[in-house]
């Protein structure tokens, strides 16, 4: 009973004044430093703190010890000489207690009772200074006596204390953020046209960003490596980049002068009517990125799917949730995102800069769309569903098959099914009737993995197989669909 007071005291004290402190210093100076947090589940942080109590018990435990001693004359001098102090002293009973071992020495019970007793020397204090006395007394060399040694231990301790925090945490890919700030430069610095502008609508994104429409013109991704830009009509074609091999583009996004797109693991952006294209960023893989106002908003495969935002010549890149999202849309000037939270499906509101959460929905969805008044979304099954932005109806089932790709119109919903279950291509292209329910085939194409709305155009890849991807549009007036040469 005496010994398990004695760990509980040690296990209390090393959390409330060692471990606790600890973890709230390193959360906030990671947060301080790299503005983010560390990544570091609750688990494992409750898993560290079982071994920090394990090591922490097991060496400042009370023990007893007996050695040998001829004289307790001149006993407390030799011991002062190893970083020891003398509290009390009698005829043949002394207390001492290390000047060493900061912050130990403080928190944790450190006096050490020495009685001498027929040649006898018994020691009762806690284990590790029993043992460090003990090596003093008999003339040896300790861990504080060897400087070059204790230093050597010292960090190899720290070291492999530390070791499995680096490895849980993000602090390489915090570092690599923090560079990226840092050295990022540009030539040409540039800024929103207004800070409601978009870079594409929501449900083009949520579609892969195919194509991307302003005023004077369309651009689109034609079999997944160039970059066209084209008339309204789609009459006089120009190629903007031409490549044979290598990454594809994505997310494509117009913003004033300039196109945006994702390549492989980079962000990179281009001046309209030339084919110099730089990279942004190139920090690995990110999804869904949406671009309004002076910022870029992603999600972030290298970071758990947090969500990321940075401004339009890749500076500022922060950390703006920490959430592992399994989508993001931007609507309205809110960061729709959905997500698990304590293994339950939620989708929450943001404002843009990642605070204000507000509860939208408790269902899973993914590729979520804002139109007219509803949500759109799919959910894990990957059937289509909707609800009302304004009300607490149930959500209404739209498509009861499995949906590779939808863009909700003013005609009705387009949208593909996907065969065997393969949610990355579609087959067949249809169209919903949202007053009656009924479903029309547009299109018997196969292999559609994506689509964009452009004007009163549905554009999609199709092909007879993985290899071949042609470009088609489906005209929502006359309801025809040709392949674009």
């Amino acid at each position: 009973m005496k010994n398990i007071k004695n760990w509980l005291n040690i296990a209390i004290r090393g959390t409330a004044f060692i471990y606790f402190p600890l973890t709230v210093i390193f959360f906030w100076g990671y947060r301080e430093i790299f503005s983010m947090n560390p990544g570091i589940h609750w688990v494992f942080i409750l898993l560290y703190l079982a071994v920090f109590l394990r090591w922490l018990i097991d060496k400042y435990r009370q023990q007893t010890a007996e050695i040998e001693v001829n004289s307790f004359d001149g006993l407390d001098r030799l011991i002062e000489q190893y970083k020891f102090e003398v509290l009390d002293i009698k005829q043949t009973e002394m207390i001492v207690r290390p000047t060493f071992d900061f912050p130990f020495n403080l928190i944790l019970e450190d006096k050490i009772f020495l009685q001498h007793s027929n040649g006898a020397l018994t020691i009762k204090g806690p284990k590790y200074y029993i043992r460090i006395l003990e090596k003093n007394i008999k003339g040896k060399e300790s861990l504080w006596t060897r400087k070059s040694v204790s230093s050597f231990k010292f960090i190899t301790i720290i070291a492999f204390a530390i070791l499995p925090i680096i490895l849980e945490s993000n602090l390489v890919w915090s570092m690599d953020v923090l560079r990226h700030n840092k050295f990022r430069n540009v030539d040409e610095k540039i800024e929103a046209i207004s800070q409601e502008t978009r870079g594409n609508t929501l449900e083009n994104t949520m579609n892969g960003g195919l194509a991307a429409e302003t005023d004077e013109a369309v651009y689109y991704i034609e079999d997944d490596m160039k970059l066209v830009k084209t008339d309204k009509q789609f009459q006089n074609k120009d190629y903007l980049i031409k490549r044979d091999g290598g990454h594809g583009f994505r997310d494509l996004n117009a913003v004033g002068d300039w196109l945006y797109f994702i390549k492989g693991e980079r962000i990179e952006r281009m001046k309209k009517n030339t084919g110099n294209h730089t990279a942004i960023y190139s920090l690995g893989y990110a999804l869904n990125m949406q671009i309004y106002g002076d910022h870029i908003y992603f999600m972030s495969a290298e970071d758990d799917y947090n969500i990321y935002r940075m401004d339009l010549n890749g500076n500022d890149l922060k950390e703006l949730i920490d959430v592992n999202a399994l989508s993001l849309s931007l609507y309205d000037g809110r960061l729709l995102v959905s997500h698990e939270k304590q293994g339950q499906p939620i989708v929450k509101s943001y404002d843009l800069n990642g605070d204000d959460p507000e509860v939208i929905l408790d269902v899973p969805a993914y590729d979520l769309t804002v139109w007219d008044g509803y949500y759109y979304y799919l959910n894990e099954a990957g059937k289509l569903y909707r609800s009302k932005i304004k009300g607490k109806d149930k959500a209404e089932l739209l498509v009861n098959t499995v949906v590779s790709s939808y863009i909700p119109t003013e005609k009705g919903v387009v949208f593909s099914l996907s065969p065997s279950n393969d949610v990355d291509t579609g087959e067949g292209l249809y169209m919903l009737n949202l007053e009656n329910g009924t479903e029309n085939l547009l299109s018997m194409s196969k292999h559609i993995e994506s689509m964009a709305k452009v004007g009163e155009s549905i554009l999609f890849t199709s092909g007879k197989s993985y290899d071949e991807n042609y470009l088609k549009r489906f005209d929502l007036e006359s309801g025809q669909v040709e392949t674009l040469d």
